[in-house]
């Protein structure tokens, strides 16, 4: 494995939930999303606690969590697939106009 710390392996901390993964700072969206996920969470099982198993308001809540985690991923590959491009176009040698001359 290459010694470059970019293509390094480590394991996974508990603070990389929260971390940004572009330069390892504290990402306030990933804090807030994952308070949100806790929050409701803790919501729904206070409000079945004890009561019959209510299969609408369960799905719900996995339909809402697996729609945000799917938009979540589709966002973030969209973004990486327009900063590779962008990327790239930076880096490609500018296109020189070569003329055909006709004989």
């Amino acid at each position: 494995m290459s010694s470059d710390a970019t293509t390094e392996r480590r394991g996974m901390s508990p603070l990389d939930l929260v971390r940004s993964n572009r330069d390892g700072a504290m990402s306030l969206t990933k804090t807030v999303a994952l308070v949100a996920y806790a929050l409701v969470s803790v919501l729904f099982v206070h409000l079945q606690w004890g009561k019959p198993f209510n299969e609408g308001l369960w799905m719900i809540y996995l339909g809402a969590t697996i729609f945000h985690a799917v938009y979540d991923k589709t966002a973030a590959q969209v973004k990486a697939y327009q900063e590779h491009k962008l990327e790239a176009d930076r880096q490609a040698p500018p296109a020189t106009s070569t003329s055909v001359g006709l004989r």
